[in-house]
């Protein structure tokens, strides 16, 4: 390989959190749902119809073991690739090395694929609307020509000409196989030559990250712009298409609607035609059937993929035979020198506008938003990285300042309304938003207590579930209580967590004194930027030491610890929990709690030794999880700051045949608002209970415990598992550890 890759990454977290066109963590193809309403079909009138519903491939990973009769050819420009998952891997065997296949592992086939499966229609759907993909390869992917010394690279922008059917025999005698759906794959033109076509620089060094920094050369910089949708002189604009005008588009004459609705839009026949690709070729479309033949029996085209033409409708009794009638041979099987061969301009047309749809590199997330989460690609490596800190991240390769160097805008305290929780019984309709929500047949019983200025709500539970008891302490704002505190705490974690050099050019407005030891001011445009020496708040996303899937993993939230070590299966440390070096919003948090908790559990003897700080961004929440840990007391409390969210307790899995009666695992759903402290009562919660918590947006939770050093010091016996919620646009489950 002469040419270096222009965006790529090491793990499928970095990939998945920087690309917008790519969320799969466990599956080879990004499939959404389409921008539009399902189409359904009146039953009176196909008394046979179903259900379809058509979905938009985005990204495709060419990863692992190739099936049989795969190929890469005309150097990455023509790509055969097969999807729909129903496989195995096995070794080579004598006729695949017969065929001229490297003797490698290939993936085969339990049970037949269909095109009513969910990948391969969605991919069915590509092809008939000829919408581009992105391809992408991974480290593992056999039939790459060159070794990549990354995990993953992004490849660039494909369409798929053809799709069909073929049968996979399995080796046994009298066997005829399993049917598997493959595709055809051609790089766009409109795009740019591909980056490993680029010529090399630097002496002819290859290419290894491992090694050594690498950086983008001149090349790749000006093929970075195209992906980025830019034109050379660095302004937004249409890619230039190569021997191709945009006006000869068979889109070109559309409107903006008319074009989404070809893109996207549901089709309109019988089901049936959803999951082929059996329809009429015309010579103007260039993502067709190309060089297609039509089946005598079913009188369905097919296109000529081997040597040997045959009819590849799965439906057809005369579905992958000989004109003799009989199967082919494995070893005879090759492709037709046609069939590899590139297709080429044709193909630019379906650039709506002459550009693609969006573009290759993700765009930074504005530095007014807080939808910062997500990973961000290095102008100077070309590397994706998770943002692993708050403030500043950096490449994970060459170092380099990624993202927005500006703190995080500040974010208000919420104005507090009354009437947050109606408990006289008087309102009418349905339980509104802010309402708790008890289910029917669980036993809890809810009570309420007003005294200094706060409401206490306590969830009691039946016997049956030991000594649990949820409490909700708040400020009482309908009689005319304010959250002051909890504001402060608000602000103060904020400017601890994204401080700002002194030398900011942006000039403050007032300053206002929190402490003996520490002092802020507010800008103009409402950003924060610490004017002090104290140390941040040490906000970051921690490696995991268990997971589900390969490679490194980092926790979806932003945390740290102060006290007593906390057990986590992530490498973290803890910082120390002391009144003259903890920052201020530490000890006032800590503060806060212990005067609430008390207040609903006068018998709170000893104090909190730890405290858990948990920074939510935008789109970011907790999944079901316990907090019944070694060495852990039986009260945990923790305040929520900011965003509004809902708090749910559920009766864990395990437990749930113990109880018949209960329909609905999840027993108890509250409302939190700013200032709320939520106190969890009784060992036995932790060990049948599990919670979760879905903010609104932008979060910062502190949970305390009181936890016996000596216990928790011995070996974790038990571990918890919690499916994370990143992929707002095409959700991802991970299996990770989490607690609040």
């Amino acid at each position: 390989m002469t040419g270096r890759p222009i965006i790529w990454s090491e793990t499928r977290q970095e990939l998945c959190e920087s690309l917008p066109y790519y969320r799969a963590y466990q599956t080879g193809c990004y499939v959404t749902s389409s921008h539009h309403s399902t189409k359904t079909l009146s039953t009176a009138s196909h008394p046979s119809s179903v259900l379809l519903k058509d979905s938009v491939p985005y990204g495709y990973l060419l990863a692992g073991f190739p099936s049989r009769r795969d190929a890469w050819s005309a150097n990455g420009r023509v790509i055969i690739s097969h999807g729909g998952g129903k496989s195995h891997v096995v070794p080579p065997d004598g006729d695949d090395a017969a065929a001229g296949s490297a003797s490698q592992p290939k993936a085969s086939l339990r049970q037949d694929q269909s095109a009513s499966d969910s990948i391969i229609r969605a991919l069915l759907h590509s092809a008939r609307h000829r919408l581009p993909i992105v391809l992408i390869a991974g480290e593992g992917y056999a039939l790459l020509p060159w070794k990549l010394a990354c995990g993953y690279a992004v490849l660039g922008w494909y369409v798929i000409t053809d799709a069909w059917a073929e049968r996979e025999a399995n080796g046994g005698e009298g066997d005829l196989g399993y049917v598997r759906w493959k595709f055809r794959f051609e790089w766009i033109p409109a795009q740019g030559e591909p980056w490993w076509e680029l010529e090399a620089e630097g002496g002819g060094k290859g290419w290894d990250p491992r090694l050594r920094v690498e950086t983008l050369t001149k090349a790749q910089r000006r093929l970075s712009k195209k992906m980025r949708g830019k034109t050379a002189d660095g302004r937004s604009g249409a890619l230039t298409m190569s021997r191709s005008d945009s006006s000869s588009s068979e889109t070109g004459h559309m409107d903006e609607d008319e074009r989404e609705h070809l893109l996207f839009g549901p089709l309109d026949p019988a089901p049936q035609l959803v999951s082929t690709v059996t329809i009429t070729p015309r010579s103007s479309t260039p993502c067709t059937l190309t060089n297609s033949a039509r089946c005598l029996v079913c009188h369905s085209p097919s296109p000529t993929v081997f040597a040997d033409w045959m009819c590849l409708q799965p439906t057809c009794p005369a579905f992958f035979l000989l004109s003799t009638g009989s199967p082919p041979a494995e070893h005879s099987l090759t492709f037709a020198t046609s069939f590899l061969r590139p297709l080429g301009a044709s193909l630019d047309s379906t650039f709506p506008s002459g550009q693609p749809p969006f573009p290759l590199i993700p765009e930074r997330p504005s530095s007014t938003s807080m939808d910062q989460s997500r990973g961000l690609w290095c102008k100077k490596c070309g590397r994706l990285s998770c943002r692993e800190v708050i403030f500043q991240p950096r490449c994970s390769h060459c170092g380099s300042t990624v993202g927005n160097r500006k703190p995080l805008p500040f974010v208000a305290a919420p104005t507090l309304e009354r009437d947050s929780m109606d408990v006289s019984g008087e309102t009418e309709g349905d339980a509104r938003v802010f309402d708790p929500v008890i289910s029917d047949g669980s036993g809890v019983i809810m009570s309420v207590r007003r005294d200094a200025g706060l409401v206490m709500y306590t969830f009691t539970f039946p016997e049956t579930f030991g000594d649990c008891k949820v409490h909700l302490v708040q400020s009482d704002v309908d009689r005319g209580g304010r959250e002051d505190e909890a504001d402060r705490i608000f602000e103060e974690f904020q400017r601890l967590t994204w401080p700002s050099s002194s030398s900011s050019t942006e000039a403050p407005a007032k300053s206002t004194e929190r402490n003996h030891s520490t002092s802020s001011t507010t800008s103009q445009s409402g950003t924060i930027h610490n004017t002090s020496n104290v140390e941040a708040i040490p906000f970051r996303r921690h490696v995991l030491k268990t997971h589900a899937g390969g490679g490194r993993m980092l926790t979806q939230q932003f945390t740290c610890n102060y006290g007593v070590a906390y057990k986590h299966v992530v490498a973290m440390g803890t910082q120390p929990l002391c009144t003259l070096t903890s920052p201020a919003p530490i000890l006032s948090t800590l503060s806060l709690l212990h005067t609430r908790t008390r207040s609903v559990v006068p018998s709170l003897e000893q104090d909190f030794n730890e405290l858990y700080p948990v920074l939510y961004l935008e789109h970011q929440k907790m999944s079901f999880h316990d907090d019944g840990e070694p060495g852990l007391g039986p009260i945990v409390s923790s305040l929520s700051l900011g965003s509004a969210c809902r708090m749910k307790f559920r009766i864990k899995q395990k437990f749930s045949s113990h109880f018949p009666r209960i329909t609905n695992r999840t027993l108890l759903d509250l409302p939190l608002r700013h200032g709320s402290v939520v106190v969890q009562q009784g060992k036995d919660l932790q060990r049948m209970l599990e919670h979760c918590v879905n903010p609104d947006g932008f979060r910062i939770a502190v949970t305390a415990r009181r936890i016996d050093p000596v216990e928790n010091g011995g070996p974790v016996k038990r571990s918890r598992t919690e499916t994370s919620g990143a992929a707002r646009n095409g959700s991802i489950g991970r299996s990770v550890k989490r607690k609040e």
